[in-house]
């Protein structure tokens, strides 16, 4: 029998015992070193300097702040605008080589690039890596590549997109923009309508996303050049090493959830905001609730997006919510594609980025305030 044959039924008898496995062992966070005074409205990456210090980026007051735990200090990096330098919203931070950090200004459609606490150089938008960027991107490394997913062009008309199609997931040069598609993955359901005016022209392009509780696979990309995919079905984590070897993982031994009235029920209770009329007379009506038949039957086992560097080189996925999971779970995953454990937080608590020894928590108190929390690990 051959080892790819051998390594398929050991793949299908494990992914036939997560129906009934056991929970993932409960790992404990040790307790805070400290906590930065500074206050934030929402919190999009953190990011560790050499020196202990934190890039923090928060969209809603669109500022980048750098906090030290030593001092209780925070200034701000950078400012909002359109000049050098200066970024519309903040994105995620990603860490390159050398104290350097890498930012993709979405709106305004370009990377900054930071040396610890300064904005060192604005690369624009018609720079080969930004366009091959599309707008999204899932890592950066210390060998001047960053990680992006490939979408086609939109095409005239209505057209469907299923979680049985695939995405290319490709790496980029930053320095000459030349691309390796290096993996495929499934992409979140959507229904995509493009019009076009008389001359042929776009006139309106709309995408949306099709059922609730759909996920799209997570592809992240390490400082190191290591590269995660967070797959759906089964759920697994698969590697590649910076190297360019690849590490198919096992489906992970979680316990699928099947959804139920208890859990539908759960469902438009945590999104009930959603399906309750506003106080404000101008604002839109709510929607309706959901209807058995939209739920799919069983609960995603990830959040989307919800995948992020952890220490030591782990990743760190954030767990669905469901009915008996409602406060903030994180499976922390090895680079052997091996579930080591679960980390379970109160639901007013996020892990927010890590550095090489330590994990960066958001913690929201009774007036709707974050900050910043830090633990060793």
């Amino acid at each position: 029998m051959s080892r790819a044959v051998v390594q398929l039924l050991v793949s299908i008898l494990l992914f036939a015992g997560t129906a009934g496995a056991q929970a993932p062992t409960a790992l404990k966070l040790k307790p805070a070193t400290v906590t930065h005074p500074e206050e934030f409205s929402a919190i999009t990456s953190v990011r560790e300097l050499g020196d202990g210090r934190l890039l923090v980026t928060d969209p809603r007051e669109r500022r980048m702040v750098v906090l030290d735990f030593g001092t209780g200090a925070a200034r701000r990096v950078g400012r909002e605008g359109r000049g050098p330098g200066e970024f519309i919203v903040p994105a995620p931070l990603h860490a390159l080589a050398a104290d350097s950090t890498l930012m993709f200004d979405l709106s305004g459609r370009r990377f900054l690039l930071l040396h610890r606490d300064s904005v060192v150089a604005t690369i624009p938008p018609d720079d080969p890596a930004v366009q091959e960027a599309s707008g999204w991107v899932a890592g950066a490394d210390a060998q001047g590549r960053i990680l992006t997913r490939s979408t086609a062009p939109p095409r005239d008309g209505v057209t469907e997109v299923t979680a049985r199609d695939s995405l290319p997931v490709v790496l980029v040069a930053r320095a000459t923009g030349r691309t390796d598609t290096v993996a495929r993955i499934r992409p979140l359901p959507r229904r995509n309508v493009v019009t076009r005016d008389a001359q042929g022209r776009i006139a309106s392009a709309s995408s949306t996303q099709v059922g609730i509780l759909q996920v799209e696979e997570i592809p992240l990309l390490f400082t190191d050049g290591a590269l995660a995919i967070v797959r759906a079905d089964p759920f697994r984590v698969d590697w590649r090493s910076p190297a360019g070897r690849w590490t198919l993982g096992a489906p992970l031994p979680v316990p699928r959830i099947r959804i139920d009235a208890r859990e539908r029920a759960a469902y438009v209770e945590r999104n009930k905001a959603r399906y309750t009329p506003s106080a404000n007379p101008g604002a839109p009506p709510p929607a309706k609730p959901p209807v058995a038949g939209e739920f799919p039957e069983n609960l995603p086992p990830f959040v989307n997006g919800g995948a992020m560097a952890g220490p030591d080189g782990l990743l760190i996925v954030r767990r669905s919510s469901s009915a008996d999971f409602t406060d903030s779970h994180y499976f922390i995953i090895d680079r052997q594609g091996r579930l080591l454990g679960e980390l379970r937080l109160p639901a007013t608590e996020l892990v927010v980025g890590a550095g090489p020894r330590a994990l960066y928590v958001s913690v929201r108190d009774e007036d709707d305030i974050l900050r910043v929390r830090r633990h060793p690990w």
